[in-house]
């Protein structure tokens, strides 16, 4: 320990007498760390930290897979009451639950439209969670549809809305106009089971149909609408539990043999599904891409940092070279300079910490494009105390053993008889080595940079099957003012009624989704009339969306035959859809879609004849592209339950200035019903379901690309100064003896073309092989010559140029000053 405190001391001692060189390294390794940091810190916060409930290691998600289909989310009421009695022997307790946007209120005041979830009796007690005031769900209440109208608010709404007032226990307020009473207060810290979701209120699910989901859809098996959770008893693991899941799968199908065909459960860690239920390695892999990244912005800064260690190490190498003939060991001064380096890092782990919380405190300032209660929250904990704390070690050491190692191996005696120019000078192979692996490393950031950008690019022109430009897109929910099914019809005639009206307007619809909004679109399992059932049930689900007559002429989606839905398309008449090009192809292969029929499984004894095909349309990135199975009915003969509705404006008029009068439009019918995500169609393609990914993607991936074109800049820069300096007098002599300047000029320009050459060549070597990881991620070829080649022509000539300075430098040498020189 007292040689450990005296190589500190002398440590900060040596780093005092050089405050530049100092300044350069905590800067360039903060700079590496803090991008490190800020990244991590991204993935802490959505996969790594755990719920905040006790022993959140053993919540366990649920998932069911159909046949070879996808592994899906939601179970149904009666799925999750058979998984619950069948599985206490791996689980302690199973809960579920359910999102949605409801409306609260209390007395004589505008409803806000707040995040809420309907859960089981027992989804507190399974958390092991206490009341911060009042009481939670007993395990009883929730059993029964349509009883049990209380409600737990959560801890930031009481907060927030009540002043964290106890005394809101036992008060009445009004939830979609239906009376409930308070009941309780969530625990401070609870949000939700999403972090980056904020809950307003908990319900029992038996009060779902207040949402306007019949008692009827919500009992049928088919009717998959819960997410299910457990908590593993002590000693099991997720492979028992998913064991004794697909045992109940296997019990589900004989109970219910055609809805529950090929059923599986398996069940996962909950980190692993938080984000993705597609599939559970989708987010990790993603993840595991951008640190990647991160850590080579990491690697460069460090190899920059080794380049200026090995100039100061050389410059030192005479005062080692006398403490190594007065009996100091090679190990000693080994250990001396890795403290030094370790130092170094550790400062700049600090300032990179405070870089990069900075940096992702950003990202919980992102514009989601959506009117809800989304929150990301990247807290400093011990997690990234501890990575930060890591990669800082790791960058010291690796910093410092490299120049101690040639540093130890030097010969004293040539070093003593060289005098203060020390034997370096001409051992430039190694630093220059270092600038070829910057240089490769940068070219590999820069094409993962350009392929996630030209994706970018290449999606906001692509072709959606729908033109974004000139649609006013808002959202409105008469539920949550209360209306029924038959207010709601009446309400949204008469408003689309009073948009026609105002001036400018061209045409309006509505629709309970559009694409790439977070309000998806309904799915169904489908029977084909005349069709033989399909070996896997999931080749016959659907995606479907409830629209009014409008809707393509707004959308501007072709039809490719048929006809669209008119007016005439209402309850009294017979039952008909739209189905997309690809749906047709797959159902009807080789046959004429129009006039066939099918059903529903919200409506299995009605007949849907197929009336028209519509062009495939992008409705979600990464929901199935438009190759999808989708359909499209009329609002007026399946209104019940959708009274979610977003319209949208198509108008030649300046979109923004329309809004107001929308507004007013909307208040004039229905002063207390809230209006949001208001905002142009092609500002809603930027979500999470649709660009916004790619966005963020295209943003963090060109951060580190930048990072790595400047430190490869600046390592090319030092080293080429750092020659020229070495080699004045070689200089001088050459001048003296009738040397030009620009032969001087190119010889430096030579000796950096070779550098620049073999950096680039490495990395386009290597850039190959990192592409093929990142494919699966970008909508580009990542073989396109153009990526590379432009890659290569902008660091090459950001390279050449930072060589401009020294060789400028070495031109203007004065050969009788150099040649006096020692």
């Amino acid at each position: 320990m007292g040689t450990l405190i005296q190589d500190l001391r002398f440590a900060i001692r040596q780093l005092l007498k050089s405050p530049s060189f100092a300044i350069a390294t905590v800067l360039t390794l903060a700079l590496g760390i803090g991008a490190n940091t800020a990244v991590f810190s991204l993935v802490n916060a959505l996969l790594l930290k755990p719920l905040p409930v006790p022993h959140a290691e053993q919540i366990a998600t649920l998932a069911p897979r159909i046949g070879k289909g996808p592994l899906g989310q939601p179970f149904s009421w009666n799925e999750y009451k058979e998984i619950r009695k069948e599985t206490t022997n791996v689980f302690s307790d199973v809960f579920g639950y359910t999102l949605n946007i409801d409306g609260l209120a209390t007395a004589g005041k505008q409803p806000d439209r707040v995040m809420t979830a309907f859960v089981t009796g027992n989804f507190f007690d399974a958390l092991q969670l206490k009341p911060a005031a009042g009481r939670l769900f007993l395990p009883s209440e929730g059993e029964v549809l349509g009883q049990d109208a209380v409600v737990v608010l959560g801890y930031d709404y009481w907060k927030q809305k009540f002043n964290a007032d106890p005394g809101v226990v036992g008060r009445g307020v009004t939830i979609d106009g239906h009376a409930f009473t308070v009941i309780g207060v969530a625990p401070q810290g609870f949000s939700g089971m999403q972090s980056f979701l904020t809950l307003a209120a908990y319900m029992p699910i038996s009060e779902i149909g207040i949402s306007g989901t019949p008692d009827s859809v919500i009992q049928d098996w088919g009717t998959r609408l819960l997410l299910v959770q457990g908590r593993l008893r002590p000693g099991q693991n997720m492979k028992q539990a998913t064991a004794t899941t697909q045992v109940v799968a296997q019990n589900l199908i004989r109970m219910q043999p055609v809805a529950e065909k090929q059923l599986g459960i398996e069940v996962y860690p909950e980190p692993q599904l938080r984000i993705n239920a597609g599939d559970p390695n989708t987010m990790y892999i993603i993840a595991g891409l951008f640190l990647a990244l991160a850590v080579m912005v990491l690697v460069l800064a460090c190899v920059n940092v080794a380049n200026l260690v090995l100039v100061r190490a050389s410059a030192r190498e005479r005062e080692l070279a006398i403490r190594t003939a007065l009996g100091a060991r090679r190990s000693r001064l080994l250990r001396q300079l890795i403290t030094e380096s370790v130092l170094l890092a550790l400062m700049g782990g600090l300032l990179g910490v405070v870089l990069g919380m900075a940096a992702s405190g950003s990202l919980s300032r992102l514009d989601l494009h959506a009117d809800l209660p989304v929150r990301f929250v990247f807290d400093f904990d011990w997690r990234i105390f501890s990575y930060s704390f890591i990669i800082a070690l790791l960058a010291g050491v690796t910093v410092g053993v490299a120049p101690g190692l040639r540093m130890a191996k030097s010969n004293i005696n040539a070093v003593l008889h060289e005098g203060s120019r020390g034997v370096a000078r001409g051992r430039t192979w190694f630093r220059d080595g270092l600038v070829v692996l910057q240089i490769a490393g940068s070219l590999v950031l820069l094409v993962v940079a350009a392929l996630f950008v030209r994706s970018l690019s290449a999606m906001q022109t692509m072709d959606f099957g729908f033109k974004p430009d000139n649609v006013l897109n808002f959202v409105i929910d008469s539920n949550e003012i209360g209306m029924n099914d038959e207010q709601s019809r009446a309400f949204a005639f008469n408003l689309t009624d009073g948009l026609r009206q105002m001036p400018g307007i061209e045409a309006v619809a509505h629709a309970s989704a559009v694409p790439f909004s977070y309000l998806g679109s309904g799915g169904d399992q489908l029977t084909i009339d005349g069709a033989s059932p399909p070996a896997n049930p999931s080749d016959w689900s659907a995606n479907f969306n409830v629209i009014s007559p409008q809707y393509f002429n707004v959308m501007s989606i072709a039809l490719k035959e048929g006809r669209v839905f008119t007016d005439a398309d209402n309850q009294q008449a017979k039952a008909v859809a739209i189905v997309s090009e690809s749906t047709a192809k797959k159902f009807w292969p080789g046959r004429d879609a129009i006039g066939r029929t099918f059903r529903m499984g919200l409506q299995k004894d009605r007949e849907i004849e197929v009336v028209g095909v519509a062009r495939d349309v992008e409705f979600a990135i990464f929901g199935g592209g438009k190759s999808a199975t989708f359909f499209y009915v009329p609002y007026e003969q399946l209104s019940k339950g959708f009274t979610l509705m977003t319209f949208q404006l198509r108008s030649n008029h300046d979109l923004p200035s329309l809004i107001p009068a929308v507004e007013k439009t909307v208040h004039d019918l229905a002063p207390e019903l809230p209006v949001f995500e208001v905002q142009t169609m092609r500002q809603g393609l930027y979500t999470m379901n649709g660009l916004l990914l790619f966005q963020i993607g295209a943003s963090l991936a060109t951060a580190m690309g930048l990072l790595g074109l400047t430190l490869a800049v600046i390592g090319l820069y030092g080293v080429v100064s750092y020659a020229v300096s070495c080699r004045v007098r070689e200089i001088g002599l050459r001048v003296a003896l009738g040397a030009s300047r620009s032969s001087v000029f190119r010889m430096i320009y030579r000796q950096s073309v070779i550098i620049i050459a073999c950096g680039l060549g490495t990395g386009m070597a290597i850039a190959l092989l990192v592409a093929r990881a990142v494919g699966s991620f970008v909508v580009v070829s990542v073989w396109d010559p153009f990526t590379y080649v432009g890659v290569c022509l902008v660091l090459a000539l950001a390279a050449l140029a930072s060589c401009y300075p020294p060789a400028r430098h070495a031109m203007a040498v004065d050969p009788i000053t150099a040649l006096r020189e020692d």
